[in-house]
């Protein structure tokens, strides 16, 4: 015996106020006799078969991927920045107000080639100074010498006595050593005016520039940046922890944004490592080599990736992510191998997967590559589920049921007379369970479920 159809009772009829109960009683009765007659037709000795109605299902073969934990590295990321081997800081030797700049950011000079030149004024000063010291020193010391040779040949004479002649002879020796300081000290001025003028220990490019004609220049205080055409490194600043996961030589993931907004990667050896912490940050310093294929340019900002732990996880292929409305989700295999999309959170991308962060369980497959676009409710027919469900009882994949929404009494669902002549209230099944969606937005309203999630099935 067929089972009869199903009559739709609209569940909105409970907020009928109470004047209007006496009618929706009978409306009740007027629909359960229906249903009766239904059950009494369908039970008459006809030997006609009703149509069976098939639901159209779109089948495709894919490639799957079983989600499983594994042992993920945990990441943590560092600034740092592209410079060259032989990249120096230009400074003053000398103090004093800069005369002129004769390079600007970004010119090429040569070795021996004028950068900027320092005021000699304070320099010259000096200078002149250091000579009067000289000329002083000369004249005692030229009489010293006179009066050692006078008194040397009254001492020869016995005409004076001896401790007067050791006097002269030790002024003598005192004069001779103030005369060589002098002269040192004439000679470390004029040493001074070779510093005024600052040239190009090597050739290069001048990457920066900190100082201006008539401000102050102090010893030790860069004012240039002249950078060689030697190797570029990338120069970082790393913690104790990431730095005691490098090794000499270990590969290092650096990345970085070109001027035409691209994101770029590539692996770089370590090449330098500075035990020493730095006492302001407490970091060490770490060079980093950059491939000769790498185009990136000296000062570029980049960012360091170090492993610092490790944890579990799932990786799954990069394939397997899609993105719907702007939403990045995957395709997951229910047990009757139907795709369902799910909204994941991601991680980072390692070795060419995607880290998942949450959205999936282990042991669930996904849909890395199909025939056909993939969409809710699709039969992949060249997967096997891992075990078969068994028959639950309700109304059969493929009924077409017709929920009316009632916003006042739940979050909806349908009441229907089964066959047995009883009223029954179906809640909405959610598509992750391979039920219908019925759309809450509007008034109340009935719509039809399953149009956009694949079979209707109601839950026993």
């Amino acid at each position: 015996m067929h089972s009869p159809p199903l009559f739709l009772f609209p569940r909105c009829l409970n907020n009928m106020s109470v004047h209007n109960h006496a009618f929706a009683k009978k409306i009740v009765g007027v629909v359960a006799l229906l249903a009766i007659a239904s059950v009494l037709s369908a039970c008459g000795g006809h030997d006609e078969h009703p149509a069976s109605t098939t639901q159209n299902e779109i089948k495709t073969q894919a490639e799957l991927f079983k989600v499983h934990d594994q042992s993920l590295p945990v990441f943590a990321l560092f600034p740092g920045s592209v410079i060259t081997s032989d990249q120096i800081s230009i400074s003053s030797r000398v103090m004093g107000y800069v005369r002129s700049v004769d390079v600007h950011e970004g010119q090429s000079v040569k070795t021996g080639d004028t950068l900027l030149t320092i005021d000699s004024t304070d320099v010259t000063g000096a200078i002149n100074q250091a000579r009067a010291e000289v000329n002083k020193a000369r004249a005692a010391l030229s009489n010293a010498k006179n009066n050692y040779d006078r008194y040397s040949s009254l001492y020869k004479e016995n005409a004076v006595p001896k401790q007067l002649f050791e006097q002269m002879q030790t002024a003598y020796k005192v004069a001779q050593s103030n005369y060589s300081a002098a002269q040192a000290g004439l000679k470390q001025a004029e040493s001074q005016l070779s510093y005024v003028k600052i040239s190009a220990p090597f050739s290069g490019t001048i990457t920066s520039r900190m100082v201006d004609s008539g401000q102050m220049a102090s010893p030790g205080i860069p004012l240039l940046i002249l950078q060689g055409s030697g190797h570029k490194q990338v120069d970082v600043q790393l913690t104790s922890q990431a730095f005691a996961t490098l090794t000499l030589g270990k590969p290092v993931t650096v990345r970085y944004t070109d001027f035409q907004g691209e994101q770029h990667e590539f692996q770089g050896l370590v090449e330098r490592m500075v035990d020493a912490t730095d006492p302001v940050t407490h970091t060490h310093t770490v060079k980093i080599g950059v491939p000769e294929s790498v185009n990136v340019r000296s000062g570029n900002y980049v960012v360091v990736e170090i492993a610092v732990a490790h944890e579990t996880g799932m990786l799954v292929p990069l394939s397997a992510i899609h993105n719907r409305g702007g939403i990045r989700g995957v395709f997951v295999l229910d047990d009757q191998n139907r795709t369902w999309f799910r909204m994941v959170r991601l991680g980072h991308v390692i070795d060419g997967k995607q880290v998942i962060l949450s959205g999936l369980v282990p042991g669930e497959r996904l849909v890395t590559k199909s025939d056909d676009r993939l969409q809710n409710g699709i039969v992949v027919t060249n997967a096997s589920a891992d075990k078969e469900q068994p028959h639950q009882p309700g109304w059969q994949a493929g009924t077409c049921l017709f929920a009316l929404q009632d916003h006042g009494l739940d979050h909806g669902g349908a009441d229907i007379i089964r066959p047995d002549g009883l009223l029954h209230h179906t809640p909405v099944i959610q598509p992750g369970n391979r039920g219908a969606r019925c759309s809450d937005s509007g008034a109340t309203r009935r719509q039809q479920c399953g149009t956009d999630s694949g079979a209707g099935r109601q839950t026993p």
